[in-house]
């Protein structure tokens, strides 16, 4: 069953797949004597340079001053409640979890967004992620307050969840952010420096119509009306704060998100990771350009990513190795926001309530040892990790994980895939003819990954299902291993060098790489993928790469390192693959396949989709793809 397309980002923190499901006692609410607190208020809270923010505050029934709570603080792109106007609205299912759990449970609306007044002058800007300083800080001085702050979120609020840990605040002492993207330019909105457009399009579509940007409602056009239909948002606003003049305020801070920053026009303009436009730039939303204060803050980190949710799996281990944060990262088979198994070798399904159950406590017992207690981070740092087409879990401290080797598989004659080098086509006499060979990789527009790839989950929250990419493959080019002699796990970043030839129409190119798993019977199963839009080739000095980018190939994506791809005259490419774990098992091959567009979820490049390229192989420059195999 599909769900509705940009179902998940609005119902990111509400959606019955992402509360706490838990049976648990509920805690006393513990105080002095005084009235009892409201178990939900909605009120302003205002910032330092006078913009309010709409906040929901939840706490235990029967709380009162003195009570000691720890408060869980969300920060929410999406509206933090949605109401029919004239009527208060319910509550919160998250929020009556973690109430029941003993703790106060903090949601408010980012400035420029649902009931907040402001402009937002960039998504994931300054001045967005510096309020939760100030409201962790408002927090902390509640009567109610035992000062301690996790933060958390999904998407977009896992973001600012995260961005917040570089604050310095020292109310705020863990943080849970949930398929979160480290640094949104790579791993999600310009992978390889390819603009995912035709994902970009319907979500911008949506923030319009929640900012009423330009005006624009569910009733627009024909357009939002169905999309206001799929996701639940026909008839429904944010909720206004508490008092009469609730509807005359949210009226007024409404107004002012009309000049919201608009998504669409910064991913088609900030084609180079250094764009910038006064407060809007790729690097401002990104921890990897925070680390230093990430790390000096010192605030213990959970999170939790899939293998197949966009480019959030790189961005954990980016975290993993650039952060010395204490942390327990967890990678598995998930669409975004956990609320589908995602595991390419069987149907996709919602998750069963005990696998929510399972994610979910590791969050509230992670808050109970940061946020209600007050254990001091260690520096212990865990990834758990599944591994694909075996469904096993394991642990490491260290990454790349111990025993891991780099083994290298050669282009070759025949679309052959060997870990024995080619020795290039043999002449008459029998002498080695050391030129090797070449393929030609022709554009094809509509070979591409269908449509609930990687990319659709982390702006949908679709399930993940790549169905046997046969048929795609054959108008690819794919090189084939002969069948494995032994069972051989990969475990995590593969690289893909190429040596490519740019053909008519190639100056403004682009290639797309899949790693995937043939079957005896010939399904060919989806495993991984990477992308690079060829103007970004250029490989830097491993000594200009930030350490957050360790596992990735030297590359600034900046505009002045941009240059027309060469026509006719033979290039090396390097092409980072997504990190993946998966198990090949004796009797599979192992595929590359190398195309020149995925019309599915990437800009064509170029915007003609005509374009031609050879696949070098063999030979001093052949091309070649490096696993990271386990013993």
């Amino acid at each position: 069953m599909r769900r509705g397309v940009l179902r998940r980002p609005l119902a990111a923190l509400v959606a019955a797949a992402a509360v706490l499901g838990l049976s648990v006692a509920p805690a006393a609410a513990a105080g002095s004597a005084g009235p009892v607190e409201p178990h939900l208020r909605s009120r302003y809270v205002t910032m330092p340079d006078g913009v309010r923010l709409a906040v929901d505050v939840y706490l235990p029934e029967g709380t009162r001053a003195g009570a000691d709570l720890p408060t869980v603080l969300v920060t929410q792109r999406y509206w933090r409640a949605r109401v029919k106007a004239g009527q208060p609205g319910g509550t919160s299912g998250e929020a009556e979890r973690w109430t029941a759990r003993g703790y106060a449970y903090v949601v408010a609306d980012l400035r420029g967004t649902g009931a907040s007044f402001g402009t937002l002058t960039s998504e994931l800007g300054a001045d967005v992620t510096a309020d939760s300083g100030p409201l962790s800080d408002w927090i902390a001085a509640q009567p109610w307050s035992n000062g301690r702050i996790g933060t958390t979120g999904i998407s977009y609020g896992g973001d600012t969840a995260m961005l917040a840990t570089s604050l310095g605040n020292h109310h705020i002492t863990a943080a849970a952010p949930i398929s979160y993207d480290f640094d949104p330019y790579e791993d999600l909105v310009r992978p390889g420096g390819l603009l995912i457009e035709p994902r970009v399009a319907p979500y911008a579509l949506l923030l319009r119509i929640l900012d009423q940007a330009g005006g624009t409602t569910c009733e627009t056009d024909e357009d939002t009306r169905q999309l206001c239909a799929r996701i639940g948002l026909t008839g429904l606003q944010p909720r206004p704060v508490d008092g009469p003049d609730g509807p005359a305020l949210l009226a007024a801070a409404r107004a002012e998100h009309a000049n919201n920053a608009n998504l669409v026009e910064m991913a088609h303009s900030g084609v180079h990771r250094d764009y910038r436009d006064g407060p809007k730039s790729w690097t401002v939303g990104s921890v990897g350009e925070r680390t230093d204060a990430v790390e000096a803050g010192g605030v213990p980190v959970l999170t939790r990513a899939g293998w197949l949710d966009a480019g959030t799996a790189n961005g954990v281990l980016s975290q993993f190795t650039g952060l010395s944060n204490t942390q327990d990262d967890w990678i598995g088979p998930w669409n975004h926001g956990a609320g589908w198994f995602a595991d390419p070798f069987q149907p996709a399904r919602p998750l069963t309530g005990q696998e929510h159950q399972e994610n979910d406590q590791r969050v509230l017992d992670f808050f109970d040892r940061y946020v209600r207690g007050d254990a001091r981070p260690d520096g212990t740092r865990r990834v758990h990790y599944y591994t694909f087409n075996e469904g096993v879990w394991r642990t490491t401290t260290r990454w790349p994980v111990p025993g891991t080797r780099t083994r290298r598989f050669d282009l070759g004659a025949g679309r052959s895939l060997s870990d024995h080098p080619p020795t290039g086509r043999s002449s008459v006499d029998g002498a080695v003819d050391r030129r090797g060979g070449s393929d030609q990789l022709l554009l094809d527009p509509t070979a591409g990954t269908g449509p609930l790839d990687r990319w659709n989950t982390n702006l949908s929250g679709d399930e993940v299902s790549y169905p046997d990419r046969a048929a795609v493959d054959a108008k690819l080019l794919g090189y084939t291993t002969a069948p494995l002699g032994a069972d051989t796990r990969v475990t995590g970043n593969g690289k893909v060098t190429l040596d490519v030839t740019g053909l008519a129409g190639s100056a403004r190119g682009a290639l797309h790489v899949y790693l995937e798993d043939v079957a005896p019977d010939g399904r060919v199963t989806y495993l991984t993928e990477g992308q690079l839009s060829l103007a970004d080739r250029a490989v830097a000095d491993r000594s200009d790469n930030p350490d957050w980018r360790r596992l990735r190939t030297p590359r600034s994506y900046a505009a002045e390192d941009a240059e027309d791809f060469p026509q006719g005259r033979a290039q090396r490419v390097t092409i980072d693959l997504q990190p993946v774990s998966v198990l090949f098992r004796a009797g599979e091959r192992i595929r590359l396949t190398v195309a020149a567009a995925n019309p599915d979820s990437f800009q064509l490049l170029p915007a003609d989709g005509k374009a031609g390229y050879r696949i070098g192989w063999g030979g001093d420059r052949g091309s070649a793809l490096e696993l990271p195999v386990v013993r």
